[in-house]
Parts: C-alpha cells; structure tokens; sequence
C-alpha cells in the first residue's frame, strides 16, 4: 500500500462546534422532556407550599320517614364541611420534598444535555478524522497514478521489469479500497450528523485549541460535571422523601364544621351546629413499611452518588492522560514527518535514476505517510479530549 506526506487541505467546516450541540439538543426529544419534567416539579413545589394538605371536603346527609312508609314527620338534613391539615413538620417536609424534585429535574436535564452534547463531539471527531484521512489517501493516489504512468512507460521500453508494474498495481488497487471505504465511513457519519442536528456538514473542530479554556474561564473541576450534581440532587431527594415519611405517621387529620337540622312533630329542636373531627392513631404496621422503604431509597441514592463519582474522576483522568498522550505523539510525529517526507522524495529520486528500487521508494512514502496518519489523529483526539473535559465541566466550547 502506498502512502505519501503531503499538505493537508483545511477542513471546510460550515458551522462551529458549539452552535452544532446547541442545534442538537433543540432537536433531541429528551430535551423536550427533561423540559416538561422540570416545569412539572417547579410547579409542584410552588402549589405544595400551602396552608391545606388537599381541598375541603364536603358531606351531606339527607333522612326521612317517608322512604319506609310511614308520614310521621321525622326528617333530618345534614352537612359537614372538612379541612385536613398538615402534621406537625409535615407541610415543611413536603415543601423541601418538592423542591428537591425540581432540582433533581433540572440536574437530569443538564446530564442530557451533556450525553447529547458527547455524542456530537463523538461524531465530529470520528467524521473529521475520516476526512483528514481521505485528504492523505487522495494526496497518495495522485501521486501512485504518476507513479503508475512512469512505470508503465518504463516497462514498455524495457527499463523496469514487470513486476514493477504488478507491484504498483497492486498498491493502486488497495488504494482505491481503502478511499472507497472511508468516503462510505465519512457518509456514515455525515448521516449520523444529519440526524443529530439537521445538517450533514461537519463542524469546525480544528478550530478550537487550548485558548478556549483561558478564554472562557473554564474550571476543569469534575464537581461541577453533571452527572455528580445529579447524583447529588438524587441523594437530596432521597433524604427529603424520608423526611416525609417520617413526619406522616398517621393519616391527615381532619376537622370541620357540621350543621343538622331535624323537622320533627313536636319537637323543640329544629337546627344544630357542631364541630367534628377525625384523627387516626399511629401504628407501626403501617409507618414502619413506609420508613423502610424510603430508607432503602437513601441507601441506594447514596451508593449511586458514590459510585457516579468515582466513575467520573476516573473519567477526568482517563481523558487527561488521553490529553496529554496525544500532545506528545503529536509533537514527535511533527518532528519526524518532515524528516520522512525529505527520506521519501530522495529515494523517489533514486529510483527514476535507477540508484534503488521501487519497492523501497515506495516503503519510503508509506512510512512517511503513515507518521502524517499519525499526527492527524493527535490532532482531533486531542481536540476531542480537551473538549469533552469542557463539556464535562458544564460549559460549552
């Protein structure tokens, strides 16, 4: 397979990086949701905040003799009128308990909008990698289509064996398989692009470089990355669910006003107003379930915000030794390519003077190709690395 060192041609991005995420999270249908999700539990926490646990209720009683066939006169009419109120703390615990909803809503939001984010970065890098390749392979069959004229000629006039032609055929055709392959991958992911944010152009990665941290102020901390914070939110809503639970130890009391008014023959009472009320009594077959369960929670969100963590400082220092890694293989690969791209075009030389063989000038512009391969790759992966921590930290590049 023949490889050349030429100058790459600058990707033609037509949009940023930042507007493509953005782009893309109007479009993602989670954010949709998570958006309906926040609404609901803000509204929720600002309706709990009241004096009522629910509304009033209402009961009405009617009795008469009549119905059993007798007309004597006993009739009876009564209504009572209810409110259940809130036991001691459990209004206050309500009230955080919905609050904390809202805040889990939108960390669960801002965790989205980073899964949606990754993936454009994910898709970027891959399709700009691809394209950067296919600019190499092109540059490389360009050049092995002269290569070929040239041998060919040669042949033909006895100056080179055949197998000279043969072998250049053969790189030829590997060649074209492997630009034939990646224009389908670059497709692929030009596709994939489509459906993420409506526009198949592939965003201008190249364009953002270390400047971006200093310039934007970003704090590379993984306590502001979102899915801690969202665990956070859990673990809080967790524990304001148990403090719920906790102070509803017996259903809501109930009381109210009732008024009674009897028509009876002869009788010297006509209308009554009185007070009722209902309380239940505790009982641990029915609060000690309920505990149980809510401590459960606290436990499993509790593990789950220790777990989130580590993984996500695991995270952090995977992608800066990822970071890292990159910037050296792409500093040694810049110092070499231009020694390789000078071995490539001497030994060329060489051989159209018949002083080495086309096997070895031809191994000449694959290693030198092969170091170019090379420092793309740096290139974007770093790119990709210095970005994800960016959108880790909560800020947009």
């Amino acid at each position: 397979m023949v490889m050349v060192c030429g100058v790459l041609s600058p990707p033609a991005a037509a949009t940023s990086l930042r507007d493509a995420i953005t782009t893309a999270w109007g479009q993602d249908p989670n954010a949709r949701s998570a958006r309906v999700d926040e609404m609901a539990a803000s509204r929720t926490a600002r309706d709990t905040d009241s004096w009522f646990p629910s509304g009033p209720i209402l009961n009405g009683q009617y009795q008469d003799d009549h119905f059993i066939g007798t007309n004597i006169g006993y009739t009876t009419y009564q209504g009572t009128i209810m409110l259940p109120l809130w036991l001691p703390g459990q209004g206050t615990a309500t009230v955080k308990n919905a609050l904390a909803d809202a805040e889990m809503a939108r960390a669960t939001q801002k965790v989205a909008h980073l899964a949606t984010a990754i993936r454009v970065l994910d898709v970027t890098g891959t399709a700009t990698l691809l394209r950067r390749e296919l600019d190499s392979l092109r540059t490389a069959d360009t050049l092995l289509a002269r290569i070929e004229h040239d041998t060919r000629h040669a042949v033909a006039v006895g100056e080179s064996p055949t197998t000279d032609q043969e072998a250049v055929a053969g790189e030829k055709a590997d060649l074209d398989a492997r630009i034939a392959d990646t224009e389908q991958n670059i497709e692929t992911a030009r596709a994939e692009l489509g459906t993420l944010t409506g526009s198949e152009d592939i965003p201008d990665l190249m364009a953002l470089d270390g400047h971006v941290l200093t310039a934007r102020g970003v704090k590379l901390d993984p306590e502001h990355d979102p899915r801690i914070l969202l665990a956070a939110a859990a673990t809080r809503a967790a524990h304001a669910s148990y403090e719920v639970a906790a102070h509803s130890y017996i259903p809501a009391p109930e009381v109210g006003l009732m008024v009674t008014k009897q028509g009876q023959y002869g009788s010297p009472w006509d209308t009554q107003v009185g007070a009722q009320f209902t309380v239940a009594l505790p009982s641990a077959a029915r609060n000690t379930p309920m505990l149980m369960k809510q401590a459960k929670l606290v436990g499993l969100a509790e593990r789950d915000a220790v777990l989130a963590e580590r993984k996500v400082r695991l995270e952090y220092a995977s992608t800066r030794a990822q970071l890292v890694a990159a910037l050296k293989l792409l500093k040694s690969t810049r110092a070499s390519q231009g020694a390789l791209d000078d071995r490539a075009n001497q030994l060329d030389h060489a051989w159209r003077v018949g002083e080495t063989s086309l096997i070895e000038a031809l191994r000449a512009r694959r290693m030198a190709l092969d170091a170019q391969m090379r420092a793309a790759r740096a290139e974007v992966v770093w790119r990709v690395a210095l970005v994800r921590m960016i959108l880790m930290a909560d800020e947009l590049p």
